[in-house]
């Protein structure tokens, strides 16, 4: 195959991956279009999920203010005698049902640091609104269904006037006491009680992330202020673990994302961070989404390349299919453009060249190379007694004959040169930077190889050489050639 048609045929293949990756790479950016806004879907439903438990606490602590500052009932001799007999101490932890559940009123545990069951009485009797207030909000027809999540989260309320602690679930105080009183003032959760007295009265606020002392694991919680008399009482809180966020960031539509999403909740300020979920691949991160949301909270997520792999493996075989299967056309055309060339210029008998090579472009390339100083010999070439092998033993064997000293003068020859069937047993070499020293050499080596060729059988051949001089056309070479060849014959008759 000439070389412009080598560089055509990859010019085109080039063209042809070039054309199927642009596809690839089309639907790629898609598809990173379509989970940039898949991420923006996911942070809004994580966001609501965060204002639902903001209202949720909100409501509970509206409902919380309401009973604190309704009139009270007058608490008889013997409901004060039933709160004390149930009060208890547990490692120097004062409370109620601070290990089982003895103390009915009450839903969950009170922890105190105060020793008298008296001085948090009037608290006590109302403390039975907080547990209805989350139930209230637990059997609401939306939830887990709606913005919240199914998941039961982690309540309680902190009274920061009368110093205890009531936690809507039974804690074990063995395992857990509450000993931070002073977080507020220290900052410990992030949150200071000039945050909630002049900013946030009356609503919800988000805490640094911490390490939980009851759970030992990273953190944040949804604080809101209970006022009564127009002063700071308590708080009711919530706290948001890992589980939960696993909970509210988790894709039920699309549960391939989420093998292969990296989510990660990050605090501004401190630094501090919760890894929710990690992808199950770490390919590399081809979608990136990052949002703060109120409370100086990062929400980081990244989707890993992976799942494109995964979820596109059909355009991916399509892709490398379709691909191999142009290139294959490729190839195949110019094969069969390089045959069908081949095929007219080619002898059909021998496989060498024929007339047709002997082109004006072969002229001025050989004219060319002579005008250079290169030598280009011309060689004439024909069998002796063909017609009395024809007439003798039949056109076929003749034929046999010129195949097999056509195969020797293939084998006898470089590729750069030229081995050509004029017609019948008529043969011209023509050789390109070839020692004229050499070419009887050639000749002798054809003789070489018809004898190895076909042992059992005798040919000869007689031959011609000539040189090409300035200003020859493949003509004038060749018929030099010929007539040389002639006069050699003639020689080898007289002697014979």
């Amino acid at each position: 195959m000439k070389l412009h048609h080598k560089a055509l045929r990859h010019f085109i293949s080039v063209s042809v991956i070039v054309l199927t990756s642009s596809f690839l790479v089309y639907e790629l950016v898609a598809s990173d279009r379509a989970m940039s806004a898949y991420m923006r879907y996911i942070i809004e439903k994580a966001d609501s999920s965060f204002l639902y438990d903001k209202y949720t606490n909100q409501s509970i602590a509206a409902h919380m203010m309401r009973q604190f500052s309704s009139p009270k009932k007058p608490i008889t001799i013997e409901q004060r005698k039933a709160l004390c007999t149930a009060f208890e101490t547990v490692n120097g932890i004062h409370g109620f049902n601070l290990t089982t559940h003895d103390y009915l009123p009450l839903r969950g545990t009170l922890q105190t640091h105060s020793p008298s069951c008296i001085e948090q009485l009037d608290d006590i009797f109302l403390l039975p609104a907080f547990d209805q207030a989350v139930n209230a909000n637990r059997e609401r027809v939306d939830y887990g269904q709606g913005l919240g999540t199914m998941e039961y989260k982690f309540r309680y309320y902190i009274d920061l006037k009368n110093d205890y602690i009531y936690f809507y679930n039974l804690v074990n105080s063995y395992q857990f006491a509450m000993n931070h009183w002073s977080f507020l003032q220290k900052g410990t959760l992030g949150i200071n009680q000039s945050d909630i007295d002049d900013v946030f009265t009356g609503r919800t606020v988000i805490s640094s992330i911490y390490q939980d002392d009851l759970t030992q694991e990273k953190v944040m919680s949804f604080l809101t202020p209970v006022y009564y008399t127009g002063k700071l009482k308590g708080i009711v809180m919530v706290d948001v673990n890992k589980d939960n966020l696993k909970n509210i960031f988790y894709t039920n539509d699309r549960p391939l994302v989420w093998r292969y999403l990296n989510v990660t909740l990050s605090d501004i300020n401190s630094g501090k961070e919760i890894i929710i979920h990690q992808s199950e691949s770490d390919l590399f991160q081809y979608v990136h989404y990052i949002n703060d949301i109120l409370g100086g909270m990062r929400i980081t997520l990244s989707l890993d390349f992976m799942y494109f792999i995964v979820s596109s493996w059909k355009l991916f075989a399509f892709y490398l299919l379709a691909t191999a299967l142009l290139l294959n056309m490729v190839r195949m055309h110019f094969r069969l453009y390089h045959n069908v060339t081949r095929e007219n210029i080619s002898d059909a008998m021998t496989g060498l060249y024929n007339r047709k090579i002997l082109t004006p472009t072969l002229e001025q390339r050989l004219q060319q190379l002579v005008n250079a100083g290169t030598c280009v010999t011309f060689i004439a070439i024909d069998c002796d007694k063909l017609k009395t092998i024809n007439d003798t033993l039949g056109h076929q064997e003749g034929d046999r004959i010129i195949t097999i000293l056509a195969n020797a003068i293939q084998a006898s020859i470089r590729k750069s040169d030229y081995a050509i069937r004029l017609g019948g047993d008529e043969f011209c070499i023509i050789l390109i930077d070839y020692a004229p020293e050499f070419t009887a050499q050639l000749l002798d080596r054809i003789r070489e190889k018809l004898h190895t060729i076909a042992p059992d059988t005798s040919v000869s051949f007689s031959a011609g050489i000539y040189n090409m001089q300035p200003n020859d056309t493949i003509d004038d070479a060749y018929k030099a050639s010929d007539v040389q060849l002639y006069r050699n014959k003639q020689k080898k008759h007289h002697r014979e």
